[in-house]
Parts: C-alpha cells; structure tokens; sequence
C-alpha cells in the first residue's frame, strides 16, 4: 500500500506521529479486511483517516457499492497514548488493539451495512 505524508518535520514531532497513525491505520484496515470490509486510507487533510467501506460481496446497497460507511482516525488520547476515534470524536479503542478496534468497528456498522 503507498503511504503518503502531508505536512512539512517540525520540532513538534508531526511527521513522526503521521507514520505512528497511519502505521495503526494500516494495521485496522487489515484486520477489518480479515472481516469482510474494504478499506481504503486517506491522506489529504489534517489528519490520514480509515474510511471504512460498504462490505465486499452482497447484495448492493441503496447507497451503492463501495460508498463510505463510516471514517477512522488515529489520534493522542488523554491519556498520552495513541487511540483510533470515531470521525464525531468518539473513542474507539488504544491503537495498539487494532482486532478489538476491527470488532468494534464491525459491529457498530453490521447493522448499517447488512445485505
């Protein structure tokens, strides 16, 4: 998968952390894609984002194929650690727990996204 980095190194760390998030976005694409969902990561913007696609296979949707279901960014938490969130900023789980992150993420869309 191509990775692209936005943003200029700065003292604050920035490039870093995007290869920390999108390192964990990768890891929950994957493990989502082990459930049956398409993913695909977006770079562009303030921050690379997991948009979370309709499931592979079935029956299409009103929507249609392939129409984003939901959006997952990977960000600090409180707590100084690394956490996927929900787009409404909503946490979903620490970064380093991307299969419960998957579980989490499937079932909150199982229902939406059903043939």
């Amino acid at each position: 998968m191509a990775r692209t980095l936005t943003g200029e190194s700065d003292t604050t760390g920035t490039d870093t952390w995007t290869d920390t998030g999108l390192a964990a976005l990768e890891e929950l694409g994957a493990e989502l894609a082990r459930r049956g969902r398409r993913t695909m990561i977006l770079t562009g913007g303030p921050r690379p984002r997991l948009e979370v696609l309709e499931r592979s296979g079935g029956a299409r949707r009103a929507r249609g194929a392939g129409a984003a279901a939901c959006a997952v960014v990977c960000a600090p938490g409180g707590d100084g650690g690394a956490w996927f969130w929900w787009a409404w900023a909503d946490r979903i789980a620490p970064a380093g727990e991307a299969a419960l992150a998957a579980d989490l993420v499937d079932r909150a869309l199982g229902a939406r996204t059903a043939a």
